[in-house]
């Protein structure tokens, strides 16, 4: 992925689609910098002549990842103040509570209008700061009022979708510079700046978690006080956004209209290549499938005892085997073949799933296995492989993005993944309501586990969507507007699934 935010040489424009390849195959682009050639050679340690655009690059390249570290820091901190604020100073019931959340986040849907709108309108002429400097300042603003605001149901709602808006906001562009900043790799390390900048969101969101939560032992410290500590801590991102060096936008005589009428022709020609809508239709069908996660939590809750305590050890390890499995995919595993490495890790996937049905039968206390050990242990085996299959498809679909629209193809993607999250979530929770698993009735959850597991098994056969590798990717062969259609289709219809939950959710509250 490319930037005008790095473009540190004079680069051609691409048509919409267009990849690069060098000899070996491999995604590249010749005009521009690669990223071993800059950080391998260690520049002044090394004694080997570094050129400015070299030191700028690698300056680029750590404010990024900076950028990803604080926000993972900094965004998961106010989430225990925030559980108290709706119960302790709003009184919002349970009920209450669920339909704010989904207000608030249908912000999320509209990841694509704000990409498009980066793509297409450079304010002040940069496509990509200063939009990531209004989704920060909208996310401090947001926490200040809250703070200081007497709280009301409409008021806490209307800054709460704001909060999530700046929030995404902030996201989509940390997503685009990756993307961009990937052309400045090579085929051998490929993914290296996405892996290693979800890692350290991933690790750092630890320290965030735990941190919302120990602040509290300071004397004196309020709802209020740690949303205003929130908004302060924000300003850690702001060094780094600002450092980030984006070269200006040539200034354009055609109207809005007519640019939007280029990117949107551009994002279109893009989505027919077989090489973007197979995979991120690969993508929807992966995200679709049901799992029994929420069914899970609460058998942990109210069958086994878990408290706020235990949870929050199980969502550490998640996190840490999350970025070990990213981290092995990137060392061990990113040349292998893919079809046999997704077959072989989703069949993986799909048999230690079935573990859970230990802990659900409680067979491990009969192996003198505590609960929450072994809970610990298969939560950290089942995340590792999530991992594992995660990490490729967030490499390929960065990939796949051709210059001048990058964040509203990424943006596109992760949408279109959101949307068959949601509607993988409405089939989970149908499965639930036929398996007749409630508060404390979980006599079938054995079944919910048996049929979630095996469902895994249903994609394989749509595993030669996928390229062999990363080489594989073409921007050639034939087109397929009945492809795009069907991506734009299942978008859509994701929306306005997520828009008539919210709406239902709404009605009945």
């Amino acid at each position: 992925a490319a930037p005008a935010a790095v473009d540190l040489k004079e680069m051609p424009r691409t048509n919409a689609g267009e990849v690069y390849f060098s000899e070996s195959s491999k995604l590249e682009d010749p005009q521009t910098p690669k990223l071993d050639q800059i950080e391998e050679d260690a520049p002044l340690l090394s004694g080997k002549i570094v050129t400015q655009d070299a030191v700028r690059l690698s300056a680029q390249l750590w404010c990024i990842r900076m950028l990803w570290l604080f926000l993972g820091l900094t965004n998961p901190f106010p989430g225990v103040a925030m559980r108290f604020f709706l119960v302790d100073d709003l009184k919002a019931s349970p009920q209450l509570q669920a339909v704010m959340g989904v207000l608030s986040g249908f912000a999320w849907n509209l990841k694509m209008p704000v990409a498009f709108t980066s793509d297409v309108t450079p304010i002040f002429g940069y496509r990509r700061k200063p939009y990531l400097y209004a989704g920060l300042l909208t996310y401090m603003s947001c926490f200040v009022l809250l703070a200081v605001l007497p709280p009301s149901i409409g008021m806490v709602t209307f800054l709460t979708t704001f909060i999530t808006l700046g929030q995404m906001t902030t996201g989509v562009m940390c997503d685009t510079l990756i993307v961009e900043n990937m052309r400045h790799e090579t085929s051998e390390n490929r993914g290296k700046l996405q892996t290693e900048c979800w890692v350290l969101m991933t690790l750092a969101g630890i320290g965030g978690i735990l941190g919302g939560g120990f602040v509290y032992l300071i004397p004196g410290m309020t709802n209020s006080r740690v949303f205003m500590l929130n908004a302060v801590l924000k300003l850690l991102v702001l060094p780094f956004a600002v450092w980030l060096h984006e070269a200006p936008c040539e200034p354009s005589s055609e109207p809005a209209s007519q640019r939007v009428q280029q990117r949107a022709s551009e994002v279109w020609e893009a989505l027919k290549g077989k090489c973007v809508w197979q995979p991120t239709l690969f993508v929807f069908l992966f995200s679709v499938f049901p799992n029994p996660g929420i069914a899970m939590t609460n058998f942990f809750i109210n069958e086994l005892g878990f408290g706020e305590e235990e949870l929050s050890y199980i969502s550490v390890v998640a996190s840490l085997s999350g970025a070990a499995g990213m981290l092995a995919y990137y060392k061990y595993f990113k040349e292998f073949n893919w079809h046999y490495f997704f077959a072989g890790v989703v069949c993986l996937a799909s048999a230690l799933s079935l573990t859970q049905l230990i802990l659900v039968f409680h067979i491990n206390r009969d192996w003198g296995i505590p609960d929450l050990a072994f809970a610990l242990g298969d939560d950290a085996i089942v995340d590792v492989t999530n991992a594992l299959l995660a990490m490729p498809i967030l490499i390929l679909v960065a990939s796949i993005c051709p210059s001048g629209v990058e964040s509203s193809l990424y943006a596109f993607v992760t949408s279109i993944q959101a949307a068959g999250g949601t509607v993988g979530g409405s089939i989970s929770a149908i499965l639930i309501g036929a398996f007749g698993i409630e508060m404390h009735n979980y006599e079938r959850l054995w079944q919910l586990v048996l049929v979630c597991s095996l469902a895994k098994l249903l994609i394989l056969p749509a595993i030669p969507m996928l390229p062999i590798s990363l080489g594989n990717v073409s921007s050639g062969g034939p087109k397929s507007w009945q492809g795009a259609a069907l991506l734009i289709t299942l978008l859509i219809l994701g929306i306005g699934w997520a828009l008539g939950q919210a709406s239902y959710k709404v009605a009945v509250s």
